[in-house]
């Protein structure tokens, strides 16, 4: 395994977590779980303004109409008691809400509050966590209410996909309480401290310093909509989600018997756990253990605006080349995630939509390092190099290499890689470094958070690699926070974000949609404020074309299909961002307090992680007696 650099940028110092728990609670009634990165702002839990990340309290706390679960793919009904119901022109939509169900003040929900978040947000444009506000005020003319647990949406336009926005794997928009926000005149700055929750917890004790919130079980979550997930008694009495650092700690924390789960470590902690904590274990019993299904894969996503050089395709293309994709998955991923060269991540039913219809339009892709000279840049032969190394190591591997390893990838090809630079002006110094076409040295700032254990890795793999091919590379590992909005304000060169265009069918349409020009903003301002999602500042009119064609088009339609592998074609030949391998997860827990996790075995359910996952699996637990 290579050795990591790490170049740790913090505005704030993080002392190391004592181990012990901070909370006097017997410890069988406490569920503990890994809280990956530090929450800075630990009193404001207004869900419906962009701000700092705190996925445990959405999962936790909040309801929205309907969940995806990404391991079978199916809707769930949340807070709504049916589908979402269009007319023939998809000009309106009628929905039905639970009754039943009671906030945690003891304040029953209705229709009422959900006509009184989709108005509230209309009304104010900082209510735009997820571009709500300004999608809201796009396509909703009025909502009206149809019955006693009914309303419909009367839209703009004809909108086949609107429900996405009420529908949550990460992020959709969350009820508000009626009762409480009615008389609040100026919400944005409402600090909902403390929240009265939807879920079935409440928060109880919160560390000011952000390492860690006890949240307890409401006495009647039966009201709750997560009471439906319920398999064995009760779900645990308390959650503590606690930070406990980096991978090494959260291993000792781990086979302490201090953390029943946690989500993203390196694989030598992870080979540590499975070492020490003897009812510990991942999705898989065996190699690769990871959890490979998340909808979402790892990129370097290129700010087109840091430099008039990676405006040009050709260098991005350049870049990709330069990296050699077979070691990065192998020696500094530990072999055990999926690679994609696409922002498409190989599970089952994607790459039957969309990878291995693009299969053969990958292997005959062409792109011209000189005049005349076309030059085939796939490798479909990967994922069987990938095989050979785990098999090196004596790994049984578990179904055929893409099964298991994914898809093909670019060739690792330095010297087309410097053909393509040479052919738009670049030169190289006395020492070997690249020389932009102005003259000056090329130097690429590359920022990751050292807390997203894959994406760190993955820009020390660049790194090295860019490194050696002649690039000058300040990596920068940044406090999360730092990291975050650097890249919002386009504060960066390459930077590692999670990223999703997975499903323009589903709850992953606003990632795509955002994309949009309509929702550009420049450098220095936040990528965000408008409702997009292009911190790479794409600003692209033909991504705007595919994307105006999409959202007319019913999402079950196999047209939407063919027009998202267009729109696919299209990213991929001009290399937007160099998406690299595919977002899995390191789900690892402990039963020695708790079991009924989902498993490979028993995939009924996707895993407990952040954000959505936990609405589902908490409520499956079983204490172990």
């Amino acid at each position: 395994m290579k050795l990591l650099k790490c170049i740790m940028i913090s505005l704030v110092a993080i002392p190391s977590i004592v181990f012990g728990l901070p909370v006097d609670v017997p410890r069988n009634e406490v569920f503990v779980v890994d809280q990956i990165f530090r929450y800075n702002v630990m009193d404001n839990f207004n869900f419906w303004v962009n701000g700092p990340h705190t996925p445990h309290r959405h999962a936790f706390y909040m309801e929205t109409l309907w969940i995806r679960d990404q391991e079978t793919g199916e809707r769930l009904q949340d807070v709504a008691a049916s589908e979402p119901m269009y007319n023939n022109t998809f000009t309106t939509m009628d929905v039905d809400v639970k009754d039943g169900i009671y906030w945690s003040d003891g304040t029953e929900f209705t229709v009422d509050d959900l006509i009184f978040t989709v108005n509230r947000i209309k009304s104010d444009e900082k209510l735009n966590a997820g571009g709500w506000s300004t999608q809201l005020n796009k396509f909703v003319t009025s909502i009206e209410k149809t019955g006693p647990n009914s309303a419909r949406f009367n839209l703009s336009q004809s909108n086949p996909r609107f429900h996405v926005l009420f529908e949550a794997r990460w992020n959709g928009i969350y009820m508000m309480p009626k009762h409480l926000f009615e008389n609040i005149s100026n919400l944005s700055e409402h600090k909902f401290n403390p929240p009265v929750t939807l879920g079935a917890y409440v928060p109880t004790k919160i560390d000011p310093n952000g390492f860690w919130e006890l949240h307890t079980r409401r006495d009647d979550w039966r009201r709750t909509p997560g009471a439906k997930y319920t398999k064995g008694t009760e779900p645990p009495k308390h959650i503590l989600t606690i930070f406990y650092g980096d991978s090494a700690k959260k291993a000792i924390a781990m086979s302490r018997g201090e953390l029943d789960v946690y989500f993203d470590v390196d694989y030598e902690a992870f080979q540590t756990t499975l070492r020490t904590a003897p009812n510990a274990r991942s999705w898989y019993k065996e190699f690769p253990w990871a959890y490979p299904n998340e909808v979402s894969s790892r990129q370097f996503a290129i700010n087109m605006e840091s430099d008039p050089i990676y405006k040009i395709k050709d260098v991005r293309w350049a870049m990709a080349l330069a990296i050699d994709i077979v070691e990065l998955q192998t020696s500094y991923i530990g072999g055990v995630a999926k690679v994609t060269p696409m922002p498409i991540p190989p599970t089952a039913s994607l790459s039957k939509m969309y990878l291995e219809p693009l299969e053969e339009w990958l292997r005959n892709l062409s792109i011209e390092i000189e005049p005349g000279q076309l030059y085939q840049p796939y490798d479909p032969d990967v994922p069987n190099k990938i095989a050979e190394w785990a098999k090196d190591e004596g790994y049984d591997v578990p179904g055929t290499p893409r099964e298991v390893f994914g898809t093909g990838w670019w060739k690792y090809d330095q010297d087309v890689a410097e053909r393509l630079l040479i052919k738009n002006g670049f030169s190289r110094n006395s020492d070997g470094k690249w020389l932009k076409p102005n003259g000056e040295l090329w130097e690429i700032d590359l920022q990751s958070p050292p807390d997203e254990n894959d994406a760190f890795r993955m820009a020390n793999a660049a790194s090295d690699m860019w490194s050696d091919f002649g690039i000058e590379v300040n990596l920068q590992g940044l406090e999360r926070s730092v990291w975050d909005q650097n890249r919002m304000m386009g504060r960066y060169d390459i930077s590692t974000p999670w990223t999703s265009l997975a499903l323009a069918s589903g709850d992953a349409w606003p990632n795509v949609r955002g994309l949009h020009t309509d929702y550009y903003v420049p450098v220095g301002k936040e990528c965000r404020s408008k409702g997009g999602t292009d911190c790479a500042r794409l600003n692209d009119p033909v991504l705007s074309e595919f994307i105006d064609k999409m959202e007319k088009l019913n999402p079950a339609d196999e047209e939407n299909a063919e027009t998202m592998r267009e729109f696919l074609k299209y990213w991929t030949e001009n290399m937007f961002d160099i998406t690299a391998i595919a977002f899995k997860k390191f789900v690892t827990w402990d039963e020695t307090y708790w079991t009924g996790f989902p498993t490979s075995e028993n995939p009924d359910h996707m895993p407990l992680y952040w954000f959505q996952g936990g609405k589902t699996a908490v409520h499956n637990l079983t204490q172990v007696k």
